[in-house]
């Protein structure tokens, strides 16, 4: 009859510990893999190292707690293959839920660009971009002038939509263009009257 062996108490518990971490290790991996943590949980991985280690480095006497530590080994092993061969994937951009994701993210764009071209734009709209174009050519002709280009793009606005309704309403025109000219050495900006 084979002889009793006593166990190691301290041993069992760093084996649950190791079990226990491993087991956290695997899902902080998934959520990782999913997209759910940005973060690769690295530490915990070399925790788990680390614990393995130590207990290789202990001298381990009974025979059920080393068949279970070799159990542990193994499966972390396995684990570790599968985290470093998901990690390549991802690096390489191949990697099937990062892929899908990126898919997604790509489409979901390409979406909104296609509402953005189909949805009418509406009046103010075409004259806020019209202001922003006499803005930037106003303060890209200043920059070249040597004049000082720190003006506000409202405060040129507020110039500009006071000069549209003067013209409109003097001249009895339905809309109002704006050159950027230079006189002087000076950068100007001209407004004339479109019938």
């Amino acid at each position: 009859m084979a002889r009793k062996q006593r166990l190691d108490r301290t041993v069992t518990s760093k084996l649950d510990s190791l079990e226990k971490s491993m087991y956290i290790l695997k899902i902080e991996y998934e959520k990782y893999f999913m997209g759910i943590e940005q973060i690769e949980p690295m530490r915990q991985r070399d925790d788990v190292k680390r614990m393995i280690r130590t207990l290789t480095a202990d001298n381990l006497r009974n025979s059920r707690q080393k068949y279970r530590f070799r159990q542990l080994r193994a499966r972390f092993m396995s684990l570790d293959n599968y985290i470093t061969r998901n990690i390549v994937l991802i690096e390489r951009g191949i990697h099937p839920k990062m892929k899908y994701r990126a898919d997604r993210r790509e489409k979901t764009k390409a979406e909104a660009m296609e509402a953005r071209k189909r949805r009418p734009i509406t009046q103010a709209e075409k004259e806020d971009a019209a202001y922003r174009e006499v803005y930037s050519r106003y303060m890209k002709a200043r920059d070249k002038c040597g004049q000082a280009s720190e003006m506000s793009y409202e405060s040129v606005r507020e110039v500009l939509s006071r000069q549209v309704r003067t013209i409109k309403s003097r001249y009895r025109c339905n809309s109002v263009k704006f050159k950027v000219t230079v006189e002087d050495g000076k950068a100007k900006v001209t407004a004339v009257p479109m019938r």
